[in-house]
């Protein structure tokens, strides 16, 4: 009996003081997908991909590049797939369909702009 304590102990001391690191609330973010021309890129679906902690996000992005989305402040890996019942994306952003850790955007506020080369 004894020793059931003493394990009980242990097990409620170990799980003490190591919880997950809490997320600061989600923000509401709108944006805009344009390619190096200026001109807007719609007609995909924006994969964000966190790269220190929250939660994966897929957004569509309207005909006009606009796009909302609600996440959490933080560093995300991008890329693009078709929208829902396309078969292939916009050219302008083809060769993004594949994540890389080398194309990242930050969020920390409301507005984010991706400009695509």
């Amino acid at each position: 009996m004894r020793n059931l304590a003493l394990i009980a102990g242990l097990l409620m001391m170990v799980g003490c003081g190591m919880s997950p690191p809490q997320l600061e609330g989600p923000i509401n973010v709108s944006g805009k997908v344009v390619g190096s021309d200026g001109k807007a890129v719609g007609g995909v679906t924006l994969n964000l991909q966190p790269l220190e902690q929250g939660y994966q996000k897929a957004v569509d992005v309207d005909a006009s590049g606009a796009f909302t989305v609600e996440t959490h402040a933080g560093k995300y890996a991008y890329y693009f797939t078709p929208k829902s019942g396309a078969k292939a994306v916009p050219p302008a952003v083809a060769s993004l369909v594949e994540a890389s850790l080398d194309r990242t955007v930050s969020i920390t506020n409301g507005e984010l702009l991706i400009t695509v080369q």
